[in-house]
This record gives C-alpha cells, structure tokens and sequence, in this order.
C-alpha cells in the first residue's frame, strides 16, 4: 500500500483505539508513574473515546480531516498526565499531515516525528521511560521504514515494533518501574493502539476474545505498595478563556502554585492545563484574574491510589 487516504486512516485509527480498550483496565494497575493513582488507562480511554467521536464524524477521504478532527477529540478529551500527552501525539500528527488528503510513507513517518515533539513540549520536565520515550523509538523506526520502503503498512509494522521494544527498556530507564517490576502504563497504552493498527491491516481479529489470551498479569509489587509522595496531592484540571494572555504568561503564572504542568492552546483564547495541586480552589480564583473558567475537575489523589492499591479498604 503505498498512499493512505483518509477513509483507511479513519478505519486503522478506530481499529487502534478499539484494541486499546480491550486492556485499558490492565494498564491501570501498572501505573506507578509519576505518581500511583491507577488511572492512566482510564485517561488514556476518554482521550480516545473523544477523538473516536470526532473521526467518526468527518464525512470525507482526507488525511488532514480525518487527522485534525482525532485531535480536537482528543485535545478536549483527553484527562490526567497520559491523556494530555497522548492528545500532544494527536496534536503532532495533525499538524505533520497539515492539509494533504492522501499520504505517502514518508509523509506518515513525519507526521509520527512531529507528533512526538508536540507531546514533549506539553511537559515542563520530560522524563525518559515513559510514553514519551516509547512513542520516540516508534517514530524513529517509522523514518528508518519509510527511507527503505513505500509500503505504508510496513512503517506501521516497524513502529509497532520498536514501541514494543522500547517499552520492555522503560525499566531500565525509570528507576520507579524497575522497583516494582512494571513497564511503564502509558507506553504500555501506545503500544496497545499500535497493535490494534497493525492487525487492522493484517485483518485479525479485533475482539475481546482474541485479546484476552494476551492480557498482562497484574504486577507483583515489591514491598509496600508505591505511595503518592508529593506533596501536591490534588490533580487539577481546567479549561481557561484568556484571550489577553499568552501560553507563556500562563505557565508562568501557574508554575508556583504545583507541579506536572501541562498545558495546550485551543482556538480563539481557550487553554486546557492539567496540574497536581496542594490547593485547588485557591488556585482557580487565582485565575480569575485572568480569565473564565469554562470546565474544571478536581481529583484526590491519595484517595484515587487507596481505591487502585487498597479497594478492600476504600
């Protein structure tokens, strides 16, 4: 297959987000990083069942439609740490296929680089062995592909592959991980979506049947189950109207007040920003000064690893 329009896209995409589902509740009880709340397949599964929406509604063949609406879907959909760094995937890509309607496997190789790079910038201090890392070797493997080959489902096939490996590295790389004997959750998700494109184009079966044969045990951890150690225990997440303020000015304002800011720019002033807090309310009337609120939510997140590690006591 050498070019790609937008139906096929559309089809691999849905097919990549369907498999994922099948796991997402496995990949929750691996997540230890950054910090133990057991929702990464959780938040991974809203930014995916959002972009689903929005890809299923474009009516046409265009890459650049069909990869724009995944990301406004996700972009709105997307919770947590991992479903705003997987809506920066979605992002990236959209804006590596830009406006052309069919794509070659050079074309997707790039749009895979610049998805990458859209991810990294969400985070103020990116950490190596994590998704970021797996879907970077996906990426790289992707280019090598596409430099060798016109066949599109082979580039596809050689990320997949180099995911899969990168991901059993992310121990390796995150010290967290290997002490408790986990590969990384998110990595582990972009893996699974991966995985579904692939079969998607071999034809195999999508099902939940054909993927519980392959579902991960559940971690045997070390020792006392991990803990949330920061101090910021409150994950808060928002969406801000500021027309006046730059993305910049934003983050600036935002960096004392927590941690593992993240934050991307919608149209027309909007900006959705992910955070863990000590004080939420605090900070949200901080913002007024800003702008308006549009869409907020609060998590505990002490509470969130009590019901992941401890539910008997919940």
């Amino acid at each position: 297959m050498k070019t790609l329009g937008g139906r096929r896209i559309k089809s691999a995409l849905l097919a990549g987000i369907s498999w994922f589902g099948h796991f997402r509740k496995s990949i929750d009880k691996l997540n230890v990083f950054p910090v133990p709340d057991g929702d990464t397949g959780k938040n991974m599964h809203h930014a995916f069942q959002a972009a689903q929406k929005e890809i299923e509604s474009v009516p046409g063949n265009s890459a650049s439609e069909v990869a724009w609406a995944a990301a406004r879907g996700a972009l709105m959909g997307g919770r947590g740490c991992s479903g705003m760094i997987l809506s920066g995937f979605f992002a990236g890509f959209a804006e590596g296929v830009g406006d052309r309607k069919i794509l070659s496997a050079h074309d997707l190789a790039l749009a895979f680089q610049v998805g990458c790079l859209r991810a990294r910038e969400r985070i103020d201090h990116p950490v190596e062995g994590t998704i970021l890392s797996v879907g970077e070797a996906a990426a790289r493997s992707a280019l090598v592909e596409a430099k060798k080959t016109r066949n599109l489902v082979d580039v596809v096939v050689s990320a997949w592959k180099a995911a899969e490996e990168a991901l059993q590295n992310t121990p390796k790389q995150l010290r967290i991980l290997k002490e408790n004997r986990v590969v990384d959750a998110g990595g582990m998700g972009l893996v699974y979506f991966l995985e579904g494109m692939v079969r998607f184009n071999f034809r195999q079966p999508l099902t939940a049947d054909a993927a519980q044969p392959l579902m991960p045990a559940v971690p045997a951890f070390v020792g006392a189950q991990p803990q949330v150690a920061s101090l910021f225990t409150f994950c808060l997440e928002f969406i801000i109207h500021a027309e006046q303020t730059s993305r910049q000015e934003l983050r600036d304002f935002l960096q004392p007040w927590g941690e593992e800011i993240m934050l991307a720019a919608a149209e027309h002033g909007f900006y959705k920003v992910h955070m863990h807090v000590k004080e939420p309310e605090t900070v949200l009337k901080r913002l007024a000064a800003l702008g308006s609120i549009t869409w907020q939510k609060i998590d505990d997140m002490k509470k969130q690893h009590r019901h992941a590690f401890y539910p008997g006591e919940v």
